[in-house]
């Protein structure tokens, strides 16, 4: 506790600076640690209509552009969010195609 009080009386700003690093680096630390145990816990998901395009390449370990190109759409309908059911929509075909479509597409990637 001497050691405390002997830094806040002569070295404050150290102690400040010091003191937020450490929370910054917890906080990064935390973040870190929840983000590799959910994506450890969420791969190879079930395909659902909300899902992002970037979301079940991330989930299913491929590339997201390539997935992108799977869908068949123009390279104009690419967009960071868009999903297997917008994705759908804009082919003008059932989501459940659309889904059976990029998980053969998966399939026959992860065979070479």
């Amino acid at each position: 506790m001497k050691a405390l009080k002997y830094l806040w009386h002569n070295h404050r700003l150290l102690l400040v600076g010091f003191s937020v690093a450490t929370l910054v680096t917890g906080f990064f630390l935390v973040r870190f640690v929840a983000v590799f145990i959910y994506w450890q816990t969420h791969q190879d998901v079930e395909i659902e209509r909300w899902m992002p395009i970037r979301y079940i390449a991330r989930s299913y370990h491929v590339n997201r552009n390539w997935l992108l190109e799977q869908t068949g759409l123009p390279e104009g309908e690419y967009r960071p969010r868009l999903t297997i059911r917008r994705a759908a929509n804009a082919a003008g075909i059932p989501y459940e195609e659309m889904r059976d479509r990029l998980l053969k597409a998966i399939e026959e990637k992860r065979a070479q």
